[in-house]
């Protein structure tokens, strides 16, 4: 999928992390109207909601894209999803997705958990892939 670069370090697949940052946004969204509803979640239900969604998300890119980007995947999928989430801020409340109304600290603990969540899925799912051949023996 990826061709590799010059340096010969871990790639970023680029089409795993777009299809990694659709299922984060995907859950994100499906999963704050099916759990939450019309209601306005609170800080907790919604960070862990993100947290979910994230995990999923980079686990998917993990698995899509190279063992070795797998790590990076995942911080793509969640550098990503912080733009989506700011872009749906400026744009007026959209679902359960975007930012508004965060403080400045509000603002850095969630993107501090977006990027948790998105690099320890890649970095999960990347270390079960290249353990994958030694656990079936």
């Amino acid at each position: 999928m990826a061709r590799p670069e010059t340096g010969g370090g871990p790639r970023v697949d680029w089409f795993a992390a777009g299809v990694g940052l659709v299922v984060a946004v995907a859950v994100q969204l499906l999963g704050g109207s099916v759990l939450f509803g019309a209601s306005r979640p609170e800080v907790i239900g919604q960070g862990l909601l993100t947290f979910a969604a994230l995990l999923a998300g980079g686990a998917v890119a993990g698995v899509i894209g190279p063992v070795d980007g797998a790590a990076w995947n995942g911080v793509v999928v969640a550098v990503g999803f912080i733009l989506v989430e700011e872009l749906a801020g400026h744009l007026g409340p959209v679902g359960r997705l975007g930012s508004a109304g965060l403080d400045t600290l509000g603002l850095v603990v969630d993107d501090v958990l977006v990027l948790t969540g998105g690099t320890l899925a890649g970095v999960l799912v990347g270390a079960l892939r290249k353990r994958g051949p030694q656990l079936r023996r």
